[in-house]
């Protein structure tokens, strides 16, 4: 396909994040290469749920404005590999890197010849499962810490795909992920009003951060760092369980959380990196922000709502274009 893509303070973690490299790995289907490792179902949850059927359908706003044209969102550049030691424009500062094979080698959205893939014709799971879930953001009386918490499943009306995935869905030819959702207990506490660091943080495995509809935000690698969003079969959420069950995205997390973006409004906030500072949807100034618009950390200072304020503070960007939401930490992670 043409290349044709133009750019945009304590921690209580009561739930052990079992993730490869950032990512939520799950074991392949035959035809498709070996993962970086096997991993067996997880025990039966006992979170109640609730299935019904629906169509599965990935978004992405094909011919928005950008900064330097518009989003073709049928050759988004794929982020395979790119891990980098520092801090970089386009990759993820990863505290650690790991070798292995992506879920998905080969699948009619990815063309490995022009390094892109295709949001529009990627396939998704199957199903539409509602859960319990519950989140909460308070700030202290004095204002000087936000505390979060979660039980980690999304909550109404936000549903899953159905997990692990079944053999009848047409996304299992390509990722078997035997993995179950969980609820977990997630609770954390950072500044309200964080501050810029010195110098940018790596980010670990697992949660980097949560949204406004209690859902873990991972980073944009699968569990061998290449790009989670394009290579794991996803539900139309874009989330799938990793084997700790915790729900998760890795991308696109505007399309299952509320953002006010439009060519009309700015976005709006999405949730909370582990830093404290917030990540917005990618709509600014009548455009999409791209990766290119963004520092090295996939952020910039710019005026949002902030504590009900408009307020010119840091922030991270969610984008359709690879690292996706966070590409180190410019704050201090908790």
């Amino acid at each position: 396909m043409p290349r044709l893509f133009l750019v945009s303070i304590t921690a209580l973690w009561t739930t052990a994040i079992v993730a490869c490299g950032g990512g939520g790995s799950t074991t392949p289907a035959a035809s498709a290469s070996p993962s970086a490792g096997v991993h067996t179902s997880p025990s039966p949850t006992a979170s109640s749920s609730t299935t019904t059927s629906s169509s599965a359908v990935y978004t992405c706003p094909q011919g928005a404005p950008t900064s330097s044209g518009t989003l073709d969102c049928t050759a988004l550049p794929l982020g395979d590999l790119k891990t980098s030691t520092s801090a970089s424009v386009g990759h993820i500062y990863a505290c650690q890197t790991i070798s292995g094979q992506p879920v998905v080698s080969t699948a009619p959205w990815i063309d490995s010849s022009d390094d892109d893939w295709d949001a529009l014709t990627k396939i998704s799971v199957e199903g539409s499962v509602s859960w319990p879930g519950t989140f909460s953001a308070t700030v202290s009386s004095n204002g000087v810490t936000r505390t979060v918490t979660s039980n980690g499943l999304p909550i109404s009306p936000y549903a899953t795909g159905t997990f692990p995935i079944q053999s009848t869905d047409p996304a299992y030819h390509y990722d078997h992920n035997p993995n179950s959702i969980a609820a977990q207990s997630i609770a954390y506490s950072f500044p309200a009003n964080p501050t810029v660091a010195t110098t940018p943080t790596c980010l670990g495995m697992g949660r980097i951060g949560v949204t406004l509809t209690g859902v873990s935000i991972y980073n944009g690698f699968d569990g061998a760092d290449y790009d989670a969003v394009a290579r794991e079969i996803q539900d139309p959420c874009h989330g799938h369980p990793d084997q700790s069950s915790t729900y998760h995205y890795h991308g696109f997390i505007n399309a299952c959380v509320p953002d006010s973006g439009s060519a009309t409004t700015n976005s709006s906030l999405l949730g909370y990196a582990q830093d404290g500072f917030g990540i917005y949807g990618p709509w600014y100034n009548g455009k999409i922000l791209t990766t290119n618009d963004l520092d090295a950390c996939h952020g910039v200072t710019s005026p949002v709502l902030w504590n009900g304020t408009l307020t010119t503070i840091y922030h991270y960007v969610s984008t359709y274009d690879f690292p996706y939401t966070v590409g180190c930490y410019r704050g201090t992670p908790v």
